[in-house]
């Protein structure tokens, strides 16, 4: 296994990285503000949490002042990839400083990519690799054999340029499944760089339905409902993180073509039915086209994929209730795990005030 949690202290954090772009950031993390965290355990007490805009470590910062005397184990999984040199040195030098200043607190890193995790390894942490995505819920998105597919393809991601949607331009029949982030864009903006889309991709379909506030929100089940109908999914950036959506097209058995790319979405991939196609339209269309004649049964996808995460989950379990043992915790993780991957997930999106709040109550300060 490459790297097992462990209770030395680590040295660095998270990159301060944003989840949705590559652009590092080193902005102070925000007590009011929001960020991805999780208690896995409050004896020992046992953290698991993402960095994101604003918050280089996650909540481990936002934290500090609750728990900052205490033992804590924070398992920082990175948003976006590391492998950039600037993104593992801004992750570095405020993990460094955040250990510095609480002694009592460690640090593991869970890694989307073998190279991420040498990296965090080479710089004295410990890591390992356990790719992101086999922390989502595998009961939302499945196979729909009663849904007949109507587009050759499907890609579900921003409109925005660094998710290059303009390479599926030759498909056939694309569709196109979006939200609005008003970071990124105006409304205006949004709107006038959907219709661009539009009147370049003639063939494809746009699933949301515009609205004054932007676009309609598709919630999970109907995003499922849209794979369903789809053969391939597309992932067509050149660096993020971990891409949801690509574990989100194979829980569905939906055959995935992708760009070289970095970041580890494609951890889970499979030759029988994933394409890394190079980034251009025709090369696109035509590894579509290759695997839509493979024909590859969802269930095979579906299964396959399972499998392999399931294999990564158990050693996230193990690694976990080490933890857990070595502090003298009585709590035993493996059904606590499988309840929050199936219900409300690891992964969550919450506020840091209402986080600290939680955490002071687990704890008892």
């Amino acid at each position: 296994m490459k790297g097992h949690l462990d209770t030395k202290s680590s040295t660095e954090s998270t990159p301060a990285n944003r989840p949705l772009d590559a652009r590092p950031f080193t902005v102070a993390a925000d007590q009011t503000g929001s960020t991805w965290g999780k208690i896995l355990c409050a004896d020992p007490l046992i953290i698991h949490t993402l960095p994101s805009t604003g918050f280089p470590l996650g909540c481990a910062s936002t934290i500090a002042s609750v728990v900052g005397h205490l033992t804590a184990h924070v398992l920082i999984m990175p948003s976006w990839t590391i492998e950039p040199a600037d993104n593992s040195r801004a992750m570095i030098h405020a993990a460094k400083r955040h250990l510095r200043d609480y002694s009592k607190h460690h640090f593991t890193f869970l890694t989307n990519t073998d190279r991420e995790w040498q990296i965090m390894m080479e710089a004295g942490f410990d890591a390992i690799t356990l790719n992101q995505n086999c922390l989502l819920n595998d009961s939302v998105f499945c196979p729909i054999p009663t849904i007949e597919p109507i587009y050759d393809a499907v890609y579900n991601a921003r409109l925005s340029p660094e998710k290059r949607p303009e390479l599926a331009v030759e498909v056939d029949r694309p569709a196109l499944v979006y939200f609005y982030m008003p970071f990124e864009h105006t409304v205006p903006q949004f709107h006038a760089e959907h219709a661009r889309l539009r009147a370049m991709m003639p063939r494809a379909t746009f699933v949301n339905e515009l609205t004054p506030l932007g676009c309609e929100m598709l919630p999970p089940h109907r995003v499922n409902e849209v794979l369903a109908q789809s053969r391939v999914g597309l992932c067509l950036s050149p660096v993020e993180g971990a891409m949801r959506a690509a574990i989100e097209y194979l829980f569905a058995g939906l055959s995935v073509v992708s760009t070289p790319s970095l970041g580890g979405r494609d951890y889970y991939f499979d030759e029988e039915y994933c394409i890394i196609a190079e980034p251009n339209p025709r090369s696109i269309r035509e590894a579509v086209d290759a695997l839509i004649a493979r024909a590859v049964p969802r269930e095979v996808v579906r299964a396959k994929t399972l499998a392999r995460v399931e294999v990564d989950r158990v050693r996230y379990i193990a690694s976990v209730q080490e933890l857990i043992d070595r502090g003298g915790g009585s709590v035993q993780f493996a059904d606590r795990f499988r309840s929050l991957i199936h219900g409300r997930g690891i992964l969550r999106w919450r506020s840091m005030v209402e986080f600290s709040s939680t955490v002071a109550a687990a704890v008892g300060t």
